[in-house]
């Protein structure tokens, strides 16, 4: 399945394209019993980022009525290929942002 469970939370991940990403977007996510969990981000979602849907959890053990939280992780599907100069210049005028080129330790 596409869900993972730890205690009474869910875990998932969705794959949304770069423009998704940048632009937002809105989806419905097919839940274990069927029923559609709308997911709508209007900002920036960067690559790891992560929405909690309080109550879309499973049932807990001990009280049924009590409900954990769906975590929703997103991954950032990027475009292969080349863009034109055109395309490139384009893209440079539209995100407006100095490089950030740094290295660093990432274990």
């Amino acid at each position: 399945g596409i869900f993972e469970r730890s205690g009474d939370n869910l875990y998932t991940n969705v794959t949304v394209s770069l423009q998704e990403a940048l632009v937002g977007f809105e989806m419905v996510l097919k839940h274990l019993d069927g029923h559609g969990v709308p997911v709508k981000r209007e900002k920036v979602t960067w690559p790891g980022a992560t929405i909690v849907k309080k109550g879309e959890g499973m049932p807990n053990f001990d009280d049924r009525n009590k409900l954990g939280s769906l975590f929703i992780t997103f991954d950032i599907k990027f475009p292969r290929g080349e863009l034109s100069e055109e395309d490139k210049e384009s893209a440079r005028n539209i995100l407006n942002q100095a490089s950030l080129q740094s290295a660093y330790n990432g274990i």
